[in-house]
């Protein structure tokens, strides 16, 4: 395991002409804003739209739903409620930072799908320095928007990317594994790419952060 602090020096250290054809994607939820799970939820509807169990968005990643039942993802659509779930977790939000500074080519990859009020959702990111204004800041992209799981969209993006841009190096900083495994996969498809996942571990007592890298 290699903590942090090593990870932050590292890439603060990294110069726009070695990110060129680099790839940075950072989830949100639980990578970059920490949640009180009381406020933030994925329920699951039987086919008569009854509520039989409710998520939080990590027991979501690998959740298997039901022949016949559905999520309800209105809490993960509402600005309000992120704002209201949502605590940051500033040394990783301040690693994100630094390496678009520093001329990375950096997105943000969740799994949500399009919030309601897209205004005020950056208006909370600016709160913390976060600029996602089209052209100029961080981009957004949210696999949420395609029917699956979130192991198979995210990992859809980053191969659509790869196609599109012609990377040669991807890392992926996610809470879940799941993720991370799915966007490893990817290299019997792109074998001339390498692929770096960072397995990010919050630890909302303390506040303290350990990332794992995985690659392939």
């Amino acid at each position: 395991m290699i903590r942090f602090s090593s990870f932050l020096k590292e890439e603060d250290e990294v110069q726009p002409q070695n990110t060129r054809s680099a790839k940075h994607y950072f989830d949100i939820d639980e990578t970059l804003f920490a949640h009180d799970h009381s406020k933030l939820r994925v329920h699951v509807r039987d086919p008569n739209g009854n509520k039989i169990q409710t998520l939080t968005n990590q027991e979501f990643n690998s959740h298997e739903l039901p022949k016949g039942h559905s999520y309800d993802f209105s809490e993960f659509r509402s600005s309000d409620v992120f704002q209201q779930s949502a605590s940051p977790i500033r040394s990783m939000i301040a690693k994100m930072k630094a390496m678009k500074k520093n001329g990375a080519d950096v997105e943000m990859l969740t799994a949500r799908a399009d919030l309601d009020d897209k205004n005020k959702f950056g208006q909370f990111m600016n709160k913390y320095g976060i600029d996602i204004t089209p052209g100029s800041g961080i981009h957004v992209r949210r696999a949420g928007n395609m029917a699956g799981k979130p192991a198979d969209t995210k990992a859809a993006h980053v191969a659509d990317a790869i196609q599109r841009d012609d990377h040669s190096e991807v890392h992926l900083y996610d809470d879940s594994i799941d993720n991370i495994n799915g966007m490893l996969k990817l290299k019997k498809q792109f074998p001339d790419v390498t692929f770096h996942g960072h397995h990010v571990q919050h630890d909302p007592e303390t506040g303290g952060v350990n990332i794992t890298r995985y690659s392939k």
